[in-house]
């Protein structure tokens, strides 16, 4: 099992001096956002190589309301649109050397369908379907994410993200779970280990209140349990955020110097109680 943290979380500090925070404070690793127009990936690769720190995978850079970047949209324009850009997610993955992609079915934030019951659900299997292709040819496993009603219209538990997996069908999709995102739609935080079995590839973990583990009302002792069950042994992917409204703004103004206390409070929580498990 390692440890890894979501760049996006530390909003416009500029992203090397993020990953050497992150490498100081002793993650493995990072997670970094797909926003394949802002970065040169050579140059972030070579950076984490001198800091000895993996980049365990990117983030999908997905945000409604562009329709460009969704890829269960109604027309079917700009769903090719998404899957192109998609897919130069996932060369930049491979650039980095990096291991998967986060992929959102729908554009993070959309909270409503566009087409009749069961349209979206179908646009968007079909556009990941597309991208199966790429991923092959990269060797990146797209992960997909299920996000709590608030912030999409789709995949909302576990158990929706076992089924688009199943549906989708190919070795190169799988999924992860997320205990701030379970804590809001899942009936409890370890039967959906146990429905996701080998479909499940990494873990995103924050508390309640998208804090630092410990500073909500999240009891991890079943989320704990239920890595345990099932022997997950890969990437755990920090992803809280500094104290503020809006939770797709990750800049929070004053608060924004508590990126730095929750990045350590959530390794020392991680290091104390995720080692049991053997070393990828």
């Amino acid at each position: 099992m390692k440890f890894s943290i979501c760049s996006w979380t530390f909003g416009d500090i500029p992203l090397e001096k993020t990953m050497e925070f992150v490498a100081k404070t002793g993650y493995d690793g990072i997670e970094i956002r797909a926003a394949v127009d802002d970065y040169n990936w050579n140059d972030i690769r070579k950076h984490a190589e001198n800091l000895n720190l993996e980049i365990s995978g990117l983030t999908g850079d997905t945000g409604w309301p562009n329709e460009e970047q969704d890829l269960a949209n109604a027309s079917a324009d700009n769903r090719k649109k998404a899957v192109a850009y998609f897919e130069r997610q996932i060369e930049a993955v491979k650039e980095v050397g990096g291991e998967y992609l986060v992929v959102c079915p729908s554009a993070v934030g959309k909270t409503a369908p566009m087409g009749a019951p069961g349209e979206d659900w179908k646009w968007s299997i079909d556009s990941v379907q597309k991208l199966t292709k790429k991923a092959e040819e990269m060797d990146v496993t797209l992960v997909i994410e299920p996000l709590n009603r608030y912030e999409s219209c789709l995949v909302n538990t576990g158990a929706h993200g076992v089924d688009f997996v199943e549906e989708i069908n190919h070795p190169k999709v799988k999924m992860l779970l997320d205990s701030y995102h379970m804590n809001i739609e899942d009936p409890d935080l370890e039967s959906p280990f146990l429905n996701a079995g080998n479909k499940l590839h990494i873990l995103h973990v924050a508390d309640s209140n998208r804090r630092a583990i410990g500073r909500g009302h999240i009891d991890f002792t079943p989320f704990i349990s239920g890595i345990k069950k099932v022997d997950f042994d890969g990437y755990v992917v920090v992803e809280a955020m500094a104290p503020g409204p809006n939770p797709f703004q990750p800049n929070k103004g004053a608060n924004m110097d508590m990126i730095y206390t929750f990045t350590k409070e959530n390794l020392t929580f991680l290091q104390n109680n995720f080692k049991f498990t053997k070393q990828l």
